[in-house]
């Protein structure tokens, strides 16, 4: 017979929209696991889903549990700018990252169609009209560091808007 396990309070997590077609979010990934893990889990999907459940009904409840999000806008999925709108209808406090170099991601869009011509950068005022206006916050895959610190400038700047929100200490690095 199993021995039922200690509860634990839980603890609180952020919720990370991406697309996994992009091969620098390879970097980001640990660099936010770096940046929040002492404090905050990180629900990735699919692995935080269910077998068997509704793919959408389990992301919109991450969202609305969440303490505060990363949508990174690279490689502008539907996927990632539909959870984009949720994350916001919400109201849910959000780091909105676009790595230097992100492009659109057209094969995505268009199969095999999408590989032939120039693809182009991704530009949040042509692309994402709509929010122009929202400030996103560059980061660079050559520079884990330096991403690493910017996350932790970026939460600080947030902090008083996010729920659960326990003092962050910048992650040492390179020490």
């Amino acid at each position: 017979m199993r021995t039922p396990k200690k509860s634990r309070p839980n603890k609180p997590y952020f919720f990370v929209s991406y697309s996994s077609r992009e091969p620098q979010v390879n970097v980001l990934i640990p660099c936010l696991w770096i940046a929040f893990s002492k404090q905050f889990e990180m629900k990735l999907t699919p692995s935080a889903l269910e077998s068997g459940a509704s793919q959408l009904a389990q992301i919109t409840k991450l969202i609305k549990d969440c303490s505060f999000a990363v949508v990174v806008l690279d490689g502008l999925r539907p996927n990632v700018v539909f959870e984009l709108g949720i994350i916001h209808r919400e109201g849910i406090p959000t780091i909105l990252l676009k790595e230097k170099n992100a492009r659109v991601d057209i094969q995505s869009l268009l199969g095999t169609a999408g590989t032939v011509g120039n693809v182009p950068e991704l530009s949040i005022d042509q692309h994402l009209s709509d929010i122009k206006d929202l400030n996103y916050l560059p980061w660079t895959s050559t520079d884990p560091a330096g991403t690493i610190a910017e996350l932790y400038r970026e939460y600080c700047k947030k902090r008083i808007k996010i729920r659960n929100s326990p003092n962050v200490e910048e992650p040492p690095l390179w020490q």
